[in-house]
């Protein structure tokens, strides 16, 4: 096909090249589209990158080069898409890190009443977006809209609102109010729902075994009530859902009766589909996935693994027939609506400036956040307060190797925490579930949490008390931690700076005690997420 610079003008729009600093998993070195490319296949959407293992990176050089190239071409700069889950700080190392979504939640039901707990919902996603304005971002790639019902999930956990769709959905809707209030786009992800799956999608295809009614009545019911709250866009997980699609083994980003029939037709969504990651391994193994993602529905596809590839691929597509002009038109069309679109959001956004908060009070409110979050459950805690390094002896750490993040929010505190002797000593055992892509699973394995469980006995035994620190999802406490009455459990929720500080605090304080307490124990023995917590 020859060269037209309409068609390349369309390519470039659906097709959202990574911008990566140096450091990331994916990538030793920066990652920026070429300039040839940027100039023949103007993006209007590229997703930035700027988390590290130790915590985050700026991409703001790497942004700036993107946009001096496309200036230099005479094009239009390109949205920027960023996954800022746990705030700006996820990706920015200037701005302010918040805890995951189900941590949120529970700080949410801490409040009063439901208001209230929304309300802080609402602040966190206008702190969210008032700083990923402040960095270039216009569209934040959340809320998390998957239900998470499955106790082992690899890939969502604590990153979902909760595990009763309603609750979950009405939490999901008061985070995308926020980003709205703040000036950015919010994007619903990762339909049709990732919550129930027992694979991570990074490395393989997930399937979702519920029947179509099921579906609708749980993994659905975030997506339709986000898209009642006028979501900007949705994100199609690499996702293989028979009763939507018809096909078993068929992902939802390659399916027609997902996207065009379940996702448009019946939940009434007419913005901007988002492919999820393109270079995932769940589609590795398919053909021509960026012209069957197109011409199934999907108008942006993110991260090609190599978009000029991507982009010959497109119109070697359109010269044999199996996509048409019509349908490249149409999804560009929508990823410029979508450029549009933020640009006048942002314009209200920023006629709001005055009203924005300080860095300390933003800090103020991440750290408050955390500390909400927190939840006692197993026997109470009722010590003195923590006085030094004699109060507690660290008897375990598994698994024995955690993040280089983790690893550095909890070296001051460890160090500290020596073999102490006597009766006002406790026990101390810290587990952490790390989770993130490509690791293929999440939890302890069986010897780790034998070793955890084992190196604890010793030090109840010693000191006839203690507590088990856990940095991970509640459905995964195991029955042991919460029936020994010697032992209380400090649910934490994820190895991450803000819940660190917030639960190193919370060791050094008595923690209250409540009638609440029990609820909180039934709730967590039974799998449920904290729907239902405090």
């Amino acid at each position: 096909m020859s060269s037209d610079p309409t068609i390349e003008r369309w390519i470039g729009a659906v097709l959202a090249p990574q911008v990566r600093v140096p450091g990331t998993l994916a990538s030793a070195t920066a990652v920026v589209p070429p300039r040839d490319y940027l100039a023949q296949f103007p993006p209007a959407l590229v997703v930035a990158f700027g988390r590290i293992p130790g915590g985050a990176r700026s991409p703001r050089r790497e942004l700036q080069s993107v946009r001096e190239s496309c200036a230099a071409a005479g094009h239009a700069a390109p949205l920027v898409a960023c996954d800022l889950e746990q705030g700006a700080g996820l990706h920015f190392d200037d701005a302010t890190r918040l805890p995951p979504a189900l941590a949120l939640a529970s700080a949410a039901l801490a409040q009063r009443d439901e208001r209230s707990g929304l309300d802080w919902l609402v602040a966190a996603g206008a702190l969210t977006g008032e700083e990923a304005l402040e960095r270039g971002v216009g569209l934040v790639l959340a809320p998390v809209a998957d239900v998470n019902t499955e106790r082992a999930n690899p890939i969502v956990a604590v990153r979902s609102f909760g595990d009763e769709p309603p609750a979950a959905a009405q939490r999901a809707c008061a985070f995308l109010v926020g980003l709205h209030r703040a000036g950015v786009l919010g994007c619903a992800k990762h339909f049709p729902g990732h919550g129930d799956t027992q694979v991570d999608t990074h490395v393989e295809l997930a399937r979702i075994q519920r029947s179509r009614a099921a579906l609708h009545e749980i993994e659905l019911m975030p997506f339709r009530a986000l898209i009642e709250h006028a979501v900007d866009a949705c994100m199609v997980g690499h996702l293989d859902a028979p009763a939507l699609s018809g096909e078993p083994g068929l992902p939802a980003t390659l399916s027609h009766a997902a996207l065009e029939g379940v996702l448009r037709a019946e939940l009434g969504f007419d913005g901007a589909i988002l492919s999820d990651a393109m270079d995932m391994g769940a589609l590795a193994r398919f053909e021509r996935r960026y012209a069957r993602a197109l011409a199934a529905g999907c108008d942006v596809l993110l991260c090609p693994h190599d978009p000029f590839a991507a982009a010959q691929e497109l119109r070697a597509a359109l010269a044999d027939g199996s996509l048409s002009a019509e349908r490249l038109e149409r999804a560009a069309q929508r990823a410029f609506a979508l450029r549009e679109r933020q640009a006048r959001l942002a314009e209200r956004g920023g006629r709001r400036g005055a009203e924005r908060a300080s860095a300390r009070e933003r800090a103020a409110l991440a750290d408050a956040l955390a500390r909400a979050s927190l939840r006692w459950l197993g026997a109470p805690w009722s010590g003195a307060p923590w006085s030094g390094a004699s109060q507690f002896d660290l008897a375990a750490s598994a698994p024995e190797r955690v993040g280089v993040e983790f690893e550095s929010a909890w070296k001051a505190f460890a160090s500290d925490a020596r073999p102490a002797q006597g009766t006002q000593a406790a026990a101390l055992a810290v587990a952490v579930l790390e989770f993130g892509a490509w690791r293929g699973s999440y939890g302890l394995t069986p010897d780790e949490e034998r070793q955890l469980r084992d190196a604890l006995s010793g030090g109840l035994e010693r000191h006839r008390r203690g507590v088990l620190l856990w940095f991970g999802s509640p459905q995964l406490l195991p029955d042991w931690a919460l029936n020994d009455s010697r032992l209380s459990v400090l649910l934490a929720f994820a190895p991450t700076p803000p819940q660190v500080r917030a639960a190193l605090a919370a060791l050094r304080e008595p923690a209250p005690t409540s009638a609440a307490t029990s609820a909180k124990v039934g709730a967590a023995r039974s799998g449920s997420l904290p729907t239902r917590i405090g």
